[in-house]
């Protein structure tokens, strides 16, 4: 009998980085994510923190100018084009990573964004 090959989606690879977190210190998120963004204390005294990530905006090429030679059958010439990129912008990934500390260690967590930039952000 053949062993079922396991294919794991781009989804599932968020949620096991996301897992990887599960009781980590402060300091070892800081030192993966750098410092948070935004950062809070509970009524209760937890201490919750936001990191924003986001990959830089893909932008498409400036006007590009191509020249070509021809020649045959006693004549030639040259040719000049120019091209002009439309669309220039394309919406980069985001992943926002909400985490909350109790006694030091983290407790509880919130990741929204693109799944296939999040999973990047698992613990080493």
């Amino acid at each position: 009998m053949l062993a079922g090959c396991s294919t794991v989606t781009v989804e599932q690879e968020a949620e096991q980085a996301k897992a990887s977190w599960q009781g980590a210190t402060y300091d070892e998120v800081v030192m993966r994510w750098g410092p948070p963004n935004r950062s809070a204390t509970l009524s209760d005294g937890r201490q919750t923190h936001t990191w924003t990530s986001q990959e830089g905006p893909v932008r498409a090429g400036g006007p590009s100018v191509g020249v070509g030679v021809f020649g045959g059958g006693g004549g030639g010439g040259v040719g000049v084009g120019f091209g002009f990129p439309f669309g220039t912008t394309v919406n980069p990934p985001i992943c926002e990573r909400t985490v909350t500390f109790q006694d030091g260690k983290l407790d509880d967590q919130n990741w929204t964004g693109d799944p296939g930039y999040c999973r990047y952000f698992k613990r080493a």
